[in-house]
């Protein structure tokens, strides 16, 4: 009970006896000091009764003594006398006991209403004087009391009223004479009532002091004993009890320490001994389990330490109870950190409370939990706070009758980010395909398409939305039976078959009179497991690009035969020439063996040409083409440069003499009689013959060779060879002078610009020039650019002369600015030398301090330009381009540019040459070229820019074709710019001149 009552738990089994024990006794001695204390009081004040008794009775005495000897005496009542009355004497007698006695105890006899003041009862006395006339058979009252802060015992005893106080307390009338002169008071008593008490006060610290000190005296003889006792039954306890529990404990202390071998010595068969026995026993079942139970917790623990997902286990109150490694690695804590804290450290704040309250709800549930193995996705809190998704399995597990949870989970940031990746992805795709035009559809084995683009829903047979599951032929071309047959082949079956991607034409009737053909490319449609469930299918309606490319195609191979052959003849012409001739020589440096070239040119082809017409000397070349064709064998090569030059290449030649049997043979068919247009002719022609490797290594130069031997050869007086000489040189000499004067040409502002104008066809307005140089020799006056411009290229002064020209060129613009000339363009030349790097900024640096838009300037290069180094040329034209320059190609028609070249560089407009448009209206062949290269430029969305026009024929015909552009003589010749300024500016500058200005070049 004690031990129930009293809180020790931290106290160990010998200090709670100790306690126990020592309480008992403490409790015991308590309890009989108590009693020996209310003994000795009551002791004490029992005689103080006696005592009060005493008093009591020795004052009765007095009182009557005093009353007899006063009455018996004699003596008269006066003033004098008046004191030797009992009342009055007793009070007297009180007061002098009060100086005399130190006790503090007083005595007296009082009233409620007394004829002396003194004796007036106070309060206390009051109450006991009520009390006995209360209780007339009590004689005597003793009560505690305080008064001024101490404490009193009140004894007191009633005084009755005798016969003797009737005397002079009866009626008045009767008293002495003395007493009523004396008094007015306290007369009319009856006999037998209460006249007042006897009042007597005891201090009580007297009382308690005397109390105090006797049990103080007994209760030092009770403590040794209680002492002695207390030691005598501990010593026994602690031998028979006390050290035999102490090994108890010490024992369950090591058990419980992890000392599974602990053990007691069991001895007797009391109760202890009988817990010994028990206690031995259960160690070794606790020992057996126990390492039952390590083996299976360390397999436990293992799989769990190495487990990949995160494990918890957390109790009713959210509280972490258990922390695996792989949990640790995905929130951030260690095992040490986190057991025993709240799980909402791994949840954000505003899911923490929600998680919690559901957390209850699971523990106060009584039905079967329904989260057994479901996988929830929740948001998780790193240490670092970053929060990031985990996958959540929540078990209800059961440890020790608690109801716990076991939560299993997993970082699927990786995983959400590969989901939302592939969402993007499919949003993206989606849309990709969606833009794009074809039809897409994506097409499963059994012919059910599982996805389409915008344009393939645009065939669906509804034009409402549906989730009904078409087939491919259902929406490609709206059958009921899939393709099949050589006409129409299924690309499913085919790709099916084969896991290969096809392409298959197929032709659909889209309404009843037009049939379209379609191109449908299927590609493998592979699961990710690497199953083939299908295919990819692009529709594409080819019709008019099949159309388009087989014109183009045709347009592309005529165009091609027409840049490298001859249009009159058939035979190649200046470009194909020269590869062929750059082709031969290089052989001939592998195989150690000679090329020859030979370099005919008709004699007096003019007089023929003028005097007979055209008709007649065209149909002569044919001839001579024809028979130079047989005149050679047949790996050599014919070729016509132009008018009536021709050039012969003879390969891989040992030896030099057949040349002349060859020349001979020339001379001797072309000698010999034509017919044409019925006329008989007999041409003669001069032939100069150059050797490689003897006379020149490179082409140019094995061609100037020929040129110059063949000038030789009509000096010699035509119809005749002649050899390569080096006397022959002298042509060679006046191209250094000529080439030595064009150095100073530019510091000596010898240079000057010519501008032609360049009008547009629709509406006659001058829309800008073209640049074209010309060369003030100071003595031999006006240098034609053809003698010094290939000069230039092949010096490299090319590039400096074109920086000039762009420069010239660029503050021209500047000056016209505040004229009607300021939104005109210039077109600038652009030769191969100077198609360079440097160009770019030698444009930018002359269009920025001329403040001028670069959409004021045109380039214009030929076709050989780009064709030099294509990839390079595209990236550059591409730079010029970005800049806002308008770029054509020079001369297009003469080169061998490729159309898929062509289209992939950045040009705005084309060119035709004067070649093709001199003779557009005489010449079938060349109307053919003009028109498929208008054809082809509309077709590519380039400005068409037609040159040398001459006559107004020439002018409607290429109208007529939808030429935007003119420029030629017809026009405007090329005039300096006062010239220029003076025929275009403030007259006319916005339309063509007048007839009467053209000017013919015949």
């Amino acid at each position: 009970m004690l031990e129930s009552a009293l809180p020790l738990p931290m106290l160990d089994l010998k200090s709670k006896l100790l306690i126990t024990i020592g309480a008992v006794f403490l409790v015991s001695f308590g309890v009989l000091t108590y009693i020996d204390y209310q003994n000795t009081r009551s002791q004490i004040v029992e005689g103080l009764m006696n005592e009060a008794r005493s008093i009591r009775g020795m004052m009765a005495a007095t009182r009557r003594v005093y009353r007899h000897e006063f009455m018996t005496s004699g003596i008269p009542l006066n003033d004098k006398t008046v004191g030797l009355l009992p009342a009055h004497a007793l009070s007297r007698i009180s007061d002098e006991f009060r100086r005399t006695v130190t006790s503090g105890l007083t005595f007296n006899n009082v009233s409620d209403r007394p004829r002396n003041p003194k004796l007036m009862a106070d309060a206390i006395e009051l109450e006991a004087i009520q009390y006995f006339r209360r209780n007339a058979d009590i004689d005597e009252r003793m009560v505690p009391f305080s008064a001024n802060g101490k404490s009193f015992y009140h004894f007191s005893a009633p005084i009755w009223t005798t016969k003797d106080c009737l005397l002079c307390h009866g009626k008045r009338e009767d008293a002495p004479p003395s007493i009523r002169e004396q008094y007015d008071t306290a007369y009319d008593y009856n006999l037998g009532e209460l006249r007042g008490i006897l009042s007597i006060k005891l201090p009580a610290e007297e009382l308690e002091r005397r109390a105090i000190k006797q049990v103080w005296d007994s209760s030092l003889s009770y403590l040794f004993g209680f002492i002695f006792t207390f030691l005598a039954v501990f010593l026994l306890l602690k031998q028979t009890l006390l050290v035999r529990i102490t090994r108890l404990t010490k024992a369950a202390a090591e058990l419980a320490a992890g000392n599974y071998s602990a053990r007691l010595v069991s001895k007797g068969s009391d109760e202890i001994a009988q817990v010994s026995s028990a206690f031995n026993a259960m160690a070794e079942a606790i020992e057996m389990r126990t390492e039952d139970l390590e083996e299976s917790e360390q397999r436990t623990r293992a799989i769990v330490e190495a487990a990949g997902d995160g494990i918890l286990l957390i109790d009713s109150e959210g509280t972490i109870r258990d922390f695996n490694p792989a949990a640790g690695r995905i929130f951030g804590f260690s095992s040490k950190t986190i057991i025993g804290k709240p799980l909402s450290l791994l949840l954000p704040n505003e899911i923490s409370l929600s998680h919690r309250e559901g957390l209850k709800q699971l523990f106060s549930s009584t039905d079967e939990l329904n989260l057994n193995q479901e996988r929830i996705e929740v948001t998780g809190q790193h240490r670092d706070g970053a929060l990031f998704p985990v996958a959540l399995i929540m078990t209800p597990v059961q440890i020790h009758e608690e109801q716990l949870y076991l939560a299993m989970v997993q970082d699927i940031s990786i995983r959400k980010q590969t989901e939302l990746a592939v969402q993007q992805k499919q949003e993206f795709l989606q849309s990709v395909i969606d833009g794009v035009i074809d039809p897409i559809m994506v097409i499963r084995s059994d012919y059910q398409i599982i996805m389409m683009n915008q344009a393939a829903r645009k065939n669906l047979p509804d034009d409402t939305l549906t989730d009904k599951r078409y087939c491919c032929y259902e929406v490609s071309h709206g059958r009921d039976t899939p393709c099949s047959g050589d006409d129409h082949p299924c690309p499913l079956q085919q790709v099916m078959a084969t896991a290969e991607p096809v392409t298959l034409i197929h032709e659909h009737q889209c309404n009843s009179t037009e049939s379209r053909l379609f191109e449908l490319d299927a590609s493998p449609y592979w699961e990710s497991n690497g199953h083939l469930t299908g295919i990819i299918e692009i529709s594409k309606d080819i019709t008019e690009r099949l159309n388009t490319e087989r014109q183009l195609r045709d347009n592309e191979a005529r165009l091609r035969h027409q840049a490298h052959h001859d249009a009159l003849t058939g035979l190649p012409n200046r470009v194909l020439f020269h590869d062929r001739l750059d082709h031969a020589m290089r052989k001939a440096h592998r195989t150690n063996t000679k090329v020859a070239v030979l370099f005919l040119d008709l004699d007096r082809f003019k007089n023929i040409n003028d005097g007979l017409g055209h008709d007649v000397g065209d149909g002569m070349l044919k001839e001579v083409a024809n028979r130079l064709q047989k005149a050679i064998r047949g790996d050599d090569t014919v070729a016509r440069l132009g008018g009536d030059e021709f050039v012969i290449i003879l390969e891989e030649l040992s030896d030099p003499s057949s040349i002349a049997s060859v020349a001979t043979k020339c001379l001797n068919t072309l000698s010999k009689k034509m017919v044409i247009k019925g006329i008989e002719l007999f041409p003669t022609v001069s032939i100069g013959i150059s050797l490689f490797p003897d006379d020149e290594l490179s082409v140019d130069g094995l061609m100037k060779c020929a040129d110059a031997a063949m000038y030789r050869a009509k000096d010699a007086g035509r119809n005749t060879f002649q050899f390569y000489t080096s006397d022959m040189n002298e042509q060679t000499i006046r191209l250094l002078l000529l080439e030595g004067s064009l150095r100073h040409a530019l510091e000596d502002e010898q240079l000057q610009l010519y501008y032609q104008p360049k009008f547009d066809l629709s509406n006659r307005k001058l829309i800008g020039m073209e640049a074209l140089i010309r060369w003030h020799h100071p003595e031999k006056g006006l240098i034609s650019p053809a003698d010094f411009i290939p000069l230039a290229e092949d010096t490299g002064m090319i590039v400096s002369i074109g920086d000039w020209v762009i420069k010239t060129a660029c503050q021209q613009l500047n000056r016209w600015k505040k004229t009607e000339f300021k939104n005109l363009h210039i077109a600038v030349n652009i030769s191969a030398r100077h198609f360079n790097p440097t160009l770019l900024k030698t444009i930018a640096r002359e269009l920025t301090a001329n403040h001028l838009p670069p959409a004021l300037l045109e380039l214009e290069i030929t076709e050989s330009v780009l064709m030099d180094s294509a990839e390079a040329a595209i990236e550059t034209l591409t730079q010029i381009r970005n800049m806002g320059i308008s770029l054509a190609i020079d001369d297009f028609g003469t080169g061998y540019s490729s159309l898929s070249y062509l289209k992939r560089f950045p040009i705005t407009s084309l060119k035709i040459d004067r070649s093709f448009v001199e003779d557009v209206i005489e010449d079938s062949n060349d109307a053919a070229i003009v028109s498929s290269i208008v054809a082809l430029a509309k077709n590519m969305d380039l400005l068409v820019t037609a040159e040398g026009v001459e006559t107004e024929e020439q002018l409607a015909f290429i109208k007529k074709l939808g030429c935007d552009y003119g420029q030629g003589f017809l026009l405007g010749r090329p005039v300096p710019v006062a010239e220029f300024e003076r025929l275009y500016l403030r007259k006319r500058p916005n339309y063509l001149l007048p007839e009467k200005n053209i000017i013919s070049l015949h």
